[in-house]
């Protein structure tokens, strides 16, 4: 597989997530990725869920690269998201299907039914056209909501790692292909940063507090409190703050920069 695959929910616990860990390599997760990836999940737990943890995973799918696969079994009765669909039990036994779908036939006892489309992939009906697979995507760009009848954690599959893996290849091709998240482009520090920065850098403080008292009662800095709270909560985000006191690449930062020379004489008024 070219993405990962991750059990969710009580299939990352399950016994049957063991056989799915050694035929797909996949992994528990707790997380929803912001990357591209096959989530795993039992559709009753799906179905069960309240609509608020419904609403979550199908807008993770948003993205193109994500898919949700929904794997038996499944909870009696209709389901309303992403559209209405339910699984019915079939009358029968599944026939007519190709490569994955024909091996675990003898195992499929439900069809889908409802608003979700068959996509073109082999083995998404039978030969009577009753539905394994059902699909949904939240706009022509986004990833894949799936539900499939395949019960894809049988043992079956671990004598055919190489089936299962190209069928679900086939169904992450219908996803789309995820874009990488580029890290936002950081602003240069402002002069008030720097400004707090050299003021930090003259004296050592214990925390927020004495720092900022200090600050009010200095004849030379000119920083309102509330200003100089978020100037050191944005200089924590960058690193480069750790409690009040600056770190080494804010040193750095501050020492080549025209600031230092305000340092070195803030530091020699203050030494005894």
């Amino acid at each position: 597989m070219t993405v990962p695959v991750l059990l969710h929910g009580a299939l990352a616990a399950h016994r049957r997530g063991r056989i799915l860990r050694e035929a797909l390599s996949a992994e528990a997760t707790k997380t929803l990725p912001a990357s591209g990836a096959v989530i795993m999940s039992f559709a009753d737990a799906f179905q069960g869920a309240d609509e608020g943890e419904q609403a979550r995973l199908v807008e993770w799918t948003r993205a193109a690269g994500h898919v949700l696969l929904l794997v038996p079994p499944f909870a009696a009765g209709a389901c309303e998201r992403p559209v209405p669909w339910r699984a019915e039990r079939m009358e029968g036994g599944a026939r007519g299907g190709e490569g994955l779908a024909k091996m675990l036939a003898g195992e499929v006892t439900h069809r889908i039914e409802g608003k979700l489309q068959t996509p073109p992939l082999p083995g998404a009906t039978w030969s009577d056209l009753s539905v394994c697979v059902g699909t949904y995507r939240l706009h022509p760009a986004a990833g894949l909501f799936a539900v499939t009848c395949l019960p894809l954690w049988s043992l079956a599959v671990l004598d055919a790692p190489e089936e299962t893996q190209s069928w679900l290849v086939s169904l992450v091709a219908l996803a789309g292909e995820a874009k990488s998240v580029a890290a936002p482009a950081q602003t240069p520090l402002s002069p008030d940063h720097y400004g707090l920065l050299v003021f930090l850098l003259s004296k050592s403080f214990e925390d927020d507090e004495q720092a900022i008292a200090a600050l009010l009662a200095s004849s030379i800095f000119r920083i309102a409190p509330e200003r100089a709270r978020a100037l050191l909560n944005e200089l924590r985000a960058r690193c480069l703050v750790m409690g009040a006191v600056p770190t080494t690449e804010a040193t750095e930062l501050v020492m080549q920069s025209p600031y230092a020379p305000y340092v070195r004489a803030l530091r020699e008024a203050t030494t005894p």
